[in-house]
């Protein structure tokens, strides 16, 4: 597929990372392997340096520097990356960024983190996005990447990739000791502070306090924040139809999980696209998401049974009509549209392009 002599040489942050349970990037580079010849190594600044890269390819910029010793060093850092890329692009090197979150999940009191997405959104050579509706808020956000080539590339489903023995809802629930006769809404995942866990559980309250019971909210994930775990199991207080599992859910128990919900939550209206409802579409339950960035091109391809969409921020008629909707028969028509195979060699020919191959 390549016309260089050579193989294309990629410098990949967070190669083999399984950062939050994501595989994608491991996905994405066993696709890309196979669609043409590369030479593929994990990001640090001592090899950006070390020899010229044809692509530098950057998923989470915020998180390719360490920001766990404080302000100072973690500004340093952040300028010292910046010059190192300017000076490889100087080279020759092309620099590509993977378009995820428009603003970091965590940030800081100073803003640093904000600044330096600027600063780096200066660099990109090559924008990659999932859908053009969260291209739009990107570039919306950091306008100077409307100087930059960008491409709309989906990504792949999870079929396959995590342990699943298509049980039915009923065997789901009883592996995890679920009644039978309840709707069920779940929400996945790492149990973090910007994912609006907590107004989720007030608004399961209010339900619960209005008599509309046979529903459950199921909140599975693990915290590292036990101020905020304290905070949560508070919220949940005596409403006995919310079951709380603050732990890690291992590849082979999220299927009990999924097969079991009848509906998975994203609750934060900032959400642009998720791998966890990517993840719930593969193990055939729906998902229940703002209507914003990739969510509507999902809505659009998989259809509104499987990708429901709610405006405005998460509020109690959001759940109401999530427990009001059955989980559909079939399977979302996920290997036409989201496909492993066709995100690699997409990526690969946007690499090529980019490189003058």
């Amino acid at each position: 597929m390549t016309g260089l002599r050579r193989p294309l040489t990629i410098l990949a942050a967070h190669l083999g990372s399984h950062a939050g349970g994501n595989p994608d990037l491991t996905l994405l580079y066993e696709a890309i392997r196979a669609a043409g010849d590369v030479e593929v190594e994990p990001f640090s600044v001592r090899a950006l340096v070390r020899q010229r890269w044809d692509v530098v390819h950057i998923y989470w910029p915020e998180w390719c520097v360490r920001r766990d010793r404080g302000i100072g060093l973690a500004a340093v850092d952040f300028t010292n990356l910046l010059l190192q890329l300017r000076a490889a692009r100087l080279r020759g090197t092309k620099i590509v960024w993977s378009l995820n979150n428009v603003h970091p999940h965590e940030t800081d009191s100073l803003g640093l983190i904000d600044a330096f997405l600027s600063g780096f959104s200066r660099v990109v050579d090559l924008a990659v996005c999932s859908s053009q509706s969260l291209l739009d808020e990107f570039i919306r956000e950091y306008p100077a990447i409307r100087g930059a080539e960008s491409r709309v590339i989906r990504p792949g489903h999870y079929r396959g990739v995590y342990p699943d023995d298509a049980l039915s809802k009923c065997a789901a629930r009883g592996k995890l000791g679920l009644p039978l006769d309840e709707r069920i809404l779940l929400s996945l995942g790492m149990v973090r502070r910007y994912k609006n866990v907590i107004p989720l559980v007030r608004c399961y309250r209010e339900l619960s306090d209005a008599g509309e019971g046979g529903t459950r909210l199921v909140i599975a994930g693990e915290t590292l924040d036990q101020d905020f775990a304290v905070r949560l199991r508070r919220e949940c207080e005596g409403i006995s139809s919310i079951r709380l599992d603050l732990q890690y859910v291992n590849d082979a128990d999220l299927q009990f999980y999924l097969r079991s919900a009848d509906a998975l939550i994203v609750p934060t209206s900032l959400a642009t696209y998720s791998g966890t409802a990517m993840l719930a579409l593969s193990f055939d339950c729906p998902v229940v998401v703002p209507r914003r960035g990739t969510f509507i091109e999902m809505r659009e391809a998989l259809g509104p049974s499987w990708v429901r969409a709610y405006e405005g921020g998460i509020r109690p008629s959001v759940l109401r009509s999530a427990f009001a909707r059955s989980r559909p028969h079939g399977q979302p028509a996920l290997e036409r549209y989201y496909d492993w195979s066709a995100t690699g060699r997409e990526y690969l020919r946007a690499y090529l392009e980019i490189a003058g191959a």
